[in-house]
């Protein structure tokens, strides 16, 4: 039961916790633009509407104990964006392994959903490397970054996740700021 109760509630954190962060930096960003450039503030919209409605998919999924389906990077990356986070991706089109596609897309969602929660004003980078036996994907900024105040349940989730595929996640404070987390997973899948 209590683990059942863990499980859903990572669900729901992980469904609705990347939404709810972009839309509420859309809304700021609209309100701060409302006056001075009303088409941006306008785009902002846009983006909630957009953003609200996906969020409110996944979080209907996953409370029908289905777990959402990977998404699409891109996609994602580029929603991300429009909530006002500069992001660059390494290389620009990153291709993931099939088996890997659900953990990974959610590394990359929960990492940026914590730079667009904690980091401040800053830039985020996602970057696919790896070799013929591993494959890493890595989300790192250079804002005011961690708290101190320990794991919380979006890192304890992707931990989770990259673990339950294989792999290993570090997750730290940069040197000179910011944040960074690191997935590491077996190419060929266990």
């Amino acid at each position: 039961m209590v683990r059942e109760r863990a499980r859903i509630a990572g669900e729901v954190h992980d469904a609705a916790g990347h939404g709810l962060a972009a839309i509420a930096m859309q809304a700021g960003l609209a309100l701060v633009t409302l006056d001075d450039d009303p088409e941006q503030a306008r785009a902002s919209l846009r983006a909630i509407r957009e953003t609200s409605t996906t969020a409110l998919a996944h979080l209907r999924a996953a409370l029908d104990g289905i777990d959402p389906p990977a998404g699409d990077l891109a996609a994602l990356i580029d929603g991300v964006r429009a909530a006002g986070l500069p992001v660059d991706v390494e290389p620009p089109a990153i291709t993931v392994p099939t088996h890997l596609r659900s953990p990974v897309y959610r590394v990359v969602r929960e990492s940026l959903t914590n730079v667009l929660r904690h980091a401040g004003p800053t830039r985020a980078l996602v970057r696919a490397s790896g070799d013929s036996r591993t494959f890493v994907v890595e989300v790192s900024d250079r804002g005011i970054g961690a708290t101190g105040a320990g794991e919380g349940r979006g890192l304890a989730g992707m931990r989770a996740r990259v673990s339950e595929a294989g792999g290993h996640l570090t997750a730290s404070p940069r040197e000179g700021g910011g944040f960074r987390v690191e997935a590491r997973f077996p190419r060929v899948s266990a």
